[in-house]
């Protein structure tokens, strides 16, 4: 997982200091992780048609870090739970 440094912008992808500054950036990296956690499962529980679940998984998801992903995930799973005027508003919103 590669991480943006919020101090130098620096992007990291080992350890858990800034390569460039040596900021600690285990607090972000422990977001990042169990925001994959949530993206996971949500992936998961639409595989086996469970929308709801998969939805609130997006939900936790996207609290953490909002992005792209979230967006177009949650607008798949809107599509294919029949809910066409929300998935559209989805993925119109991540759009621009």
């Amino acid at each position: 997982m590669t991480l943006r440094c919020p101090v130098c912008r620096a992007e990291n992808a080992t350890g858990p200091q800034c390569r460039r500054c040596r900021a600690d950036l285990s607090l972000l990296a422990a977001v990042e992780s169990r925001r994959d956690f949530h993206f996971t499962r949500a992936r998961a529980a639409l595989r086996d048609r469970h929308f709801d679940i998969a939805l609130n998984e997006l939900a936790h998801a996207d609290r953490l870090r909002a992005g792209s992903d979230v967006h177009q995930l949650r607008a798949c799973v809107l599509l294919l739970s029949g809910n066409l005027p929300a998935a559209l508003g989805t993925h119109a919103a991540a759009a621009g």
